[in-house]
């Protein structure tokens, strides 16, 4: 393009006031007025993304370590049902929280599965316990009820 003179026209200068560049790479008012923006390399209508989400759709690295602790509290806390509860447990509670407090994410499920299998676990190695010393005392109170 070029002016009456012969001399090269400016693209960015062109064209009405006020919509210049924007006209250039396809913008409409209506995007700049919701808060639109398409960036200037990319012509396509599906580029377009909101100014105060950059990386709309894709977790940060925050939410996603965030995310695998919650996922290892949970896993934690769902074996600790089962199987080494008074270990497991406190480990999925401190994962959990964690998950939470620095990255907030939530862990509820690791955290509520982690305290069932903390309780479950005391209450095998209680009963464990149990048995262990009534094994020991109760032959000793069988034999003062039978010795005449």
């Amino acid at each position: 393009m070029s002016t009456p003179n012969g001399e090269p026209q400016n693209p960015y200068t062109s064209g009405q006031p006020n919509q210049g560049q924007n006209q250039q790479y396809g913008q409409s008012r209506q995007y700049q007025q919701f808060g639109y923006q398409q960036s200037p390399n990319q012509n396509s209508p599906y580029q377009l993304g909101f100014q105060g989400y950059p990386n709309q759709g894709y977790p940060n690295q925050n939410q996603f370590v965030g995310s695998q602790l919650a996922q290892t509290s949970m896993i934690l806390g769902i074996i600790s049902l089962f199987l080494l509860g008074i270990i497991l447990g406190p480990i999925a509670i401190i994962k959990a929280r964690q998950a939470e407090r620095e990255f907030n994410t939530p862990a509820t499920v690791g955290r509520v599965t982690g305290w069932i299998g903390l309780i479950l676990g005391l209450i095998y190695v209680l009963s464990f316990v149990g048995v262990i010393v009534f094994a020991i005392m109760a032959p000793e109170a069988s034999e003062s009820a039978y010795s005449y």
